[in-house]
């Protein structure tokens, strides 16, 4: 029988225990709806303990989860770098989740009375913390911080109000649900007590899923283009790693390639395809071989008469290459050029290793099919890059990719609603798929399934304008200022307290 003693360990099992289901693991399954419920028992634990005793267990609790279920996901060719790179990442990962608790178990015993406002408290401070941390460093939206907030359940709906306040609403609204369901635990579901709290919590969530409903249901006939994504199908079946790549500087077979790339390109455009685009690495070179690829490109671009967006990388002879996107005309002019701005590593592991960052610029070009956009793959998981894209008006998003560990469901999917355009994402060794500006699925493609590589959709040639890009991240910046008010206040209370207490000692030493 659980006693009252042993509920903290409970509390500690199960939030931990169920965290680790909120990972792309290679051990346990990823459930969808274990986000809403893990970090309920989570907070429940680190609230009723000592606050030290509870701060330390936390974070051992987000490490020790965090590893196991994490365990092998990034595989390198050595041993010893699989270990070292997935222990950095997941514990630097750990820490990131971590952080929200922490601050929540040092401010909320000042405000628990507080009625609503004592619901807010970890909202602001999860909210705030994960905005922090969301601008610069090797994590994205795709990599484990803020992924589990978005489309992980599948509510189209409910994920439409990210066009209004980004991700950063989605992180405040899941947290506000943790604080509510503890805050009914601790009133004891005393209706007279959490009353004003759950009906604007309720208000607050029928709302968002009024907007969402709305804003899909328009089904108007809209004008589109016909674009093919493109993965390069190894005919031996042999799928190359993407540590392969860093840690040999392994090159493409120049010739074989570039005519499978023809080949393909040809057969797309005899498909009625006017936009084809290629996966992330479709070449990779050394320096010496840029110009020659450039041209090549040109060449297929101009003789097939349609816009190519086609991938390279090189890796340089005295320093570091680069991971790039061209986007060429059919009369064979290159109108984007662009290198890649987030890569995928931690100093000497990884992309970072061989290759250096792009310019923080989101580059468009006008064509007669909309606006179009590039970036390569981890690009999109940064919101306040990828808005950007949206402040420049543009209709559609190139986002090839070259998954590792292999994607299994669409990545990144949400920064469409998010900017109000059209998403067209193919990924070699993952889930290659488009969408609208709703995030609706036009069309998918998984990389072990398909024979010629080629994926098909009718994508809308125009976006539409949402409010995300203009504000940009308004929500974290409030939610990081209450934050320090909360702790300001906190620390005026108590000067204030220890002015008023001292003339009362003075007066018992007397």
């Amino acid at each position: 029988m659980i006693t009252k003693k042993h509920l903290p360990i409970v509390y500690f099992l199960l939030g931990f225990g169920i965290f680790m289901f909120t990972r792309l693991s290679n051990l346990v399954p990823f459930i969808n709806i274990a986000i809403l419920i893990a970090p309920i028992f989570i907070l429940r634990f680190i609230r009723t303990q000592p606050r030290k005793k509870g701060v330390w267990l936390t974070l051992l609790g987000f490490i020790l989860s965090m590893n196991i279920a994490l365990w092998g996901l990034f595989n390198f060719d050595e041993v010893w770098m699989t270990i070292v790179f997935g222990g950095i990442r997941s514990t630097l990962l750990a820490i990131i989740w971590f952080l929200p608790f922490m601050m929540d178990r040092l401010i909320y015993p000042r405000y628990k009375n507080k009625g609503i406002i004592s619901t807010l408290i970890f909202p602001i401070v999860t909210t705030a913390m994960f905005y922090i941390t969301s601008l610069e460093g090797p994590f994205d939206d795709g990599g484990g911080t803020l992924s589990s907030f978005s489309y992980d359940y599948h509510s189209l709906a409910f994920n439409q109000v990210r066009s209004l306040f980004g991700v950063w609403i989605l992180v405040f609204i899941h947290s506000w649900l943790y604080a509510m369901v503890n805050f009914l635990w601790e009133n004891e579901f005393n209706w007279k007590a959490i009353r004003i709290p759950s009906l604007v919590f309720a208000m607050v969530f029928v709302a968002v899923f009024i907007y969402g409903g709305v804003k899909i249901s328009d089904n108007a006939e809209k004008e589109t283009v016909k674009i093919a994504a493109i993965v390069l199908v190894p005919e031996d079946g042999e799928i190359i790693p993407m540590s392969r790549i860093f840690d040999t500087r392994t090159t493409s077979p120049f010739e074989e390639t570039i005519s499978k790339i023809e080949m393909l390109t040809n057969k797309a455009v005899g498909q009625g395809a006017k936009i084809v685009s290629f996966q992330e690495f479709a070449m990779v070179i050394e320096y010496k071989e840029e110009d020659r690829l450039k041209t090549e490109y040109q060449r297929i671009a101009m003789e097939s008469n349609a816009f190519l967006s086609i991938t390279y990388a090189y890796f340089g002879d005295n320093e570091k290459g680069e991971n790039k996107h061209l986007f060429i005309n059919g009369k064979g002019e290159i109108l984007l050029d662009y290198t890649k701005r987030y890569l995928l590593g931690i100093g000497d592991f990884g992309e970072t290793a061989v290759f250096r960052k792009g310019a923080e610029i989101i580059q468009s070009a006008e064509t007669p099919y909309g606006t179009i956009g590039i970036t390569i793959c981890k690009d999109m998981g940064y919101p306040s890059f990828i808005r950007q894209a949206g402040k420049q008006g543009v209709d559609i998003m190139l986002n090839p990719s070259y998954d590792w560990p292999r994607s299994s469901t669409p990545w990144y999917l949400t920064g469409a609603i998010e900017n109000g355009f059209s998403f067209v994402r193919p990924s070699y060794n993952g889930y290659s798929y488009a969408s609208d500006y709703n995030g609706k699925l036009i069309a998918h493609m998984n990389f072990n399934e398909t024979k010629d590589g080629i994926m098909y959709a009718d994508v809308p040639t125009k976006g539409v304008k949402v409010l995300y890009p203009r504000i940009g991240d308004l929500l974290g910046w409030t939610s990081l200022i209450a934050m320090f008010l909360l702790i300001g206040l906190i620390i005026f209370t108590e000067r204030n307290l220890a002015k008023t207490l001292e003339p009362t000692a003075q007066n018992k030493n007397k």
